[in-house]
């Protein structure tokens, strides 16, 4: 049988519009009207187990009523902004609900305590309940399987390369001997086509340069893909980012905010590696310590067990299903030569001693450049290699500057002497 049975909304108002009729079948007969409302508030609604109200409250609704008939017995409109918090931006919005698909079986409280512990400025906790709720990322939608379904319909690249996938994931914490934690953080990309895994590796921060290097290790063991799909964390929608792969031939695109469901084959792959690969780091004699270490660990895992094995969605194993493709893949055609294509670009002005600073160090460019607006071109991994560029044109390497050996040229060159002693 049908359930007709009004909304808790509109039950009060029916309740209200009873009082009301109370009211003015009394105020009709010449009870004044602070009578009337004594007589009601001294009784349940709107039976005898019901609630007693106020003359206050009444008082209220026979107003409302009396300026807006029932619809003013239904309560306040919905804010403009419901459904919206008004103490998360869009930005920290994005970042709480990827950290959750991150760590779904992890308790907000035990998360909202990590993320206050490593300097995020977030919102009181009972705040980051409410917005989780409010977009099905409770812990009561997660059991249910928030992140395993989505209005998403299914799809496979055609071909190898063709379309990439990548992310960011916690990975382990590592102690080191002397007992110092090391938290880290998983850099996966996948091809679409295969579900190989083209490049992944462990990073102590997930920035665009940890990104840019995985992608660079990627393009030069598996080639370059066509298109490159991301989430939109900042190291993928930086400008940096966005000239690099267009520099590569690489289209570059992003899931819609909180549509996490749209990479669910790298999301599920984060979570097989986290429940195989990391949880064999727990048993006896498996352990690891440095990044190193754990590095080595995870590339032999997956050129000796998840590339070999044979994938339940494509029935091949991914290796030979990312060699078995008939298009040719496209590479770089100059491999020792790619560096530049990730250098990060920054922009200075050339003092007149013709330095510049980078990462806290002084370096030296051509006196040309005195007061200039120079583009500084490098490996920020490695800082080997600092090339300077003026408006389109290479202007050689800049160099660490050696203060004392200028110290000398300068007083040759000046004919300084040093005092005598006396």
């Amino acid at each position: 049988m049908q359930n007709n049975a009004p909304n808790p909304k509109s039950a009060l108002a029916l309740l209200r519009f009873e009082v009301i009729c109370h009211l003015k079948n009394l105020h009709k007969e010449g009870v004044p009207l602070a009578e009337c409302l004594r007589s009601a508030s001294s009784r349940p609604w709107p039976e005898p187990d019901g609630h007693y109200y106020s003359c206050r409250t009444l008082e209220t609704w026979w107003y409302d009523y009396a300026k807006s008939g029932y619809t003013g017995l239904t309560g306040k409109d919905s804010r403009a902004d419901a459904g919206k918090s008004r103490s998360i931006d869009k930005e920290t919005g994005e970042w709480i609900l990827m950290k959750i698909q991150e760590n779904p079986n992890t308790s907000l409280q035990v998360l909202h305590r990590h993320w206050q512990q490593h300097g995020h400025d977030l919102p009181s906790i009972s705040s980051v309940y409410r917005f989780l709720k409010t977009h099905g990322y409770d812990r009561r939608s997660l059991r249910a399987g928030r992140l395993d379904s989505g209005p998403q319909k299914a799809f496979e690249a055609p071909d190898p390369n063709d379309l990439w996938m990548v992310d960011f994931a916690c990975g382990p914490t590592l102690r080191t001997p002397e007992g110092k934690a090391i938290t880290t953080q998983l850099c996966i990309i996948v091809d679409d086509h295969s579900r190989l895994i083209t490049h992944a590796a462990y990073y102590l921060t997930g920035d665009t340069v940890t990104f840019l290097d995985s992608l660079k290790q990627a393009v030069l063991r598996r080639g370059l893909p066509h298109k490159l799909y991301t989430d939109q964390g900042k190291p993928f929608v930086s400008n940096h980012t966005r000239t690099v792969c267009a520099n590569l031939g690489i289209r570059l695109l992003h899931a819609k905010p909180y549509h996490a469901w749209s990479k669910g084959k790298v999301e599920r792959l984060i979570r097989t590696i986290q429940g195989d690969f990391q949880a064999t780091l727990r048993l006896e004699g498996e352990s690891v310590h440095t990044l190193a270490e754990l590095n080595t660990a995870l590339s032999r895992w997956i050129e000796t067990i998840y590339h070999l094995r044979t994938h339940s969605s494509t029935g091949m194993s991914p290796h030979q299903r990312f060699t078995s493709g008939t298009h040719p893949l496209r590479h770089v055609e100059e491999p020792d030569k790619i560096d530049p294509f990730f250098y990060t670009r920054s922009e200075r002005v050339v003092r007149k001693d013709g330095t510049v600073t980078l990462d806290k160090t002084l370096y030296e460019v051509h006196l040309s450049l005195r007061a200039l607006n120079i583009e500084l071109r490098y490996n920020p991994l490695l800082l080997d290699r600092v090339e300077v560029w003026h408006k389109g044109s290479f202007h050689g390497l800049a160099t660490k500057a050696d203060l004392h050996l200028n110290s000398q040229t300068y007083n040759r060159s000046h004919n300084y002497e040093r005092p005598a002693h006396s």
